[in-house]
């Protein structure tokens, strides 16, 4: 079909002479609320708030949190239930008894009969619609002429669109009654939480129109999560972030992660160890992020939660990102410097760390009394060409980038001069060198200090588009990339002179 089809490939032999949407995450887990059919982008903590609602225990609040609070910027968010969910509903009847209008919770679970309706005569004439989340006002409508108008209020308000939907009960074309606060009612979660298999399907639902980016499935570890992970990020040029148990000890973990050393995929995917603490949302935060002010049962402010790294560990790539202008620098080191991870739930020992770098395994250490991503690592054996996650990173970043650039040139003519091709060869250019001056790609210099080689290469002529080729509507762009690696293991060697030597 028409369109544009970026391929990869990795050169053997010897080598010739942007908020930045790449540093994003993507989350699947189970939320109080929010839509099950499609995610919805969090540019910050509040946002998702009030889309998803509060705190519960096992749920993706504390996950998110911890990657704004980390430092990250632009988070999707995918809600999942396990089977068998309700959406709360509530029919308001007329003066004379008959079903009037009708209001639904926007989506499924249990959270939608904390939503309350009332109806009150109105100012002047007709009635008025008030609306409650746990028992706090949220909302009133205007004076309403009748239900079409009241549909119309309610469900563009900016305050309560994201939660409720009223609709119209032809039963009665009549204005619905005076009525008490009522809540709506018959809304459930699953029956059961969420299940991996279920949690990996909902993955599909972050396809490749939301461009590159880190992938999670926080607080779930295993093989039907990490295959879905591995898959998912091949799929669509992505960053899988794999976590283990809580209780998995390093040499557990390096059992687990050598089944994908030469899984087609383990390019695209880190292994993260050990869990950490965060501290426990207390009661006045939540109630100051809500905008319904919901209750919830006091949490001393010196307890802790313990979630998996994945949030710390997005938050840190996001970091590095944007202080590089790209994926190319590693989220690790001193620029992932945790600043709300109060520890960690294992302590890793340089004896430890060695282990884990040796099983491509990416440590989590305490450098003085800071925490940091202490690895770079991707899960492949194939150590000469992704050796690092930046790597697979950068290549991502670039297929979305080409992809961009080229999108403008579908359907434009085919001309005998070139010119096609060179605008492609421009616009391909134009992305790359920003990137080359940067860092992101190396550079090759002579012994003199002059540039040999720019590190990336750009090719559309008649050698990759024959006029065969051409002549069924197929233009092709060669573009050959070196990406920096990243400096993992620096040695020092210090040497001691006496007084009377010299020091060469």
């Amino acid at each position: 079909m028409p369109g544009i089809n970026v391929t990869t490939a990795v050169r053997t032999g010897p080598v010739g002479i942007g908020d930045i949407i790449a540093g994003q995450w993507f989350v699947v887990g189970e939320t109080e609320r929010g839509d099950l059919a499609a995610p919805t982008l969090c540019r910050s903590f509040s946002d998702y708030v009030k889309y998803y609602g509060d705190y519960q225990a096992g749920n993706l609040y504390q996950y998110v949190k911890t990657y704004f609070d980390e430092g990250g910027t632009r988070c999707y968010v995918q809600r999942v239930l396990g089977a068998s969910s309700a959406t709360a509903t509530k029919t308001l009847d007329d003066a004379s008894g008959n079903d009037t209008i009708t209001f639904t919770a926007k989506n499924a679970g249990q959270w939608g009969n904390k939503l309350a309706v009332q109806v009150v005569a109105a100012d002047v004439a007709g009635f008025r619609v008030k609306i409650y989340l746990n028992d706090v006002e949220i909302y009133m409508t205007r004076d309403l002429v009748d239900v079409t108008d009241a549909i119309n209020v309610i469900n563009s308000a900016p305050a309560v669109s994201h939660l409720i939907v009223a609709s119209d009960d032809t039963t009665s074309s009549a204005n619905p009654a005076v009525v008490a606060k009522t809540a709506l009612a018959t809304g459930a979660n699953g029956t059961n939480p969420a299940t991996d298999a279920e949690a990996v399907t909902a993955l599909g639902l972050l396809a490749g129109q939301y461009k590159s980016g880190a992938v999670s499935l926080p607080g779930r570890t295993g093989t039907t999560v990490w295959d879905g992970l591995v898959a998912h990020a091949q799929a669509y040029n992505r960053i899988a972030i794999c976590a283990f148990g809580t209780s998995t000890t390093a040499a557990q973990a390096k059992t687990a992660a050598s089944a994908y050393y030469s899984n087609a995929g383990a390019s695209y995917m880190g292994f993260y160890f050990p869990h950490v603490k965060v501290p426990a949302p207390s009661s006045s935060e939540l109630a100051s992020l809500n905008e319904a002010g919901s209750a919830v049962e006091p949490t001393p402010q010196s307890s802790t939660v313990t979630i998996d790294p994945s949030a710390y560990v997005a938050a840190a790539r996001t970091r590095a990102i944007e202080a590089a202008g790209g994926p190319w620098r590693a989220g690790a080191g001193s620029i992932s410097s945790a600043t709300t991870i109060t520890d960690m739930a294992t302590a890793v020992t340089p004896a430890d760390g060695d282990l884990l770098d040796e099983a491509r395994i990416n440590a989590l250490r305490k450098i003085g009394n800071q925490i940091r991503v202490y690895g770079a690592r991707s899960a492949s054996n194939d150590e000469a060409n992704w050796r690092f996650i930046t790597l697979r990173d950068s290549i991502n970043y670039i297929v979305y980038g080409c992809e961009d650039r080229m999108e403008q040139f579908v359907f434009n003519t085919i001309d005998g001069r070139g010119n096609l091709f060179g605008r492609i060869r421009a616009s391909l250019k134009a992305f790359l060198d920003p990137m080359r001056i940067a860092g992101g790609l190396y550079e090759a210099y002579d012994d003199d200090g002059n540039l040999m080689d720019p590190g990336y290469s750009v090719v559309v002529n008649s050698t990759n588009n024959p006029n065969t080729q051409l002549a069924t509507g197929l233009v092709k762009a060669s573009v050959g990339v070196r990406v920096s690696g990243v400096a993992d293991l620096i040695e020092v060697e210090v040497t001691k002179s006496n007084l009377t030597a010299p020091i060469l």
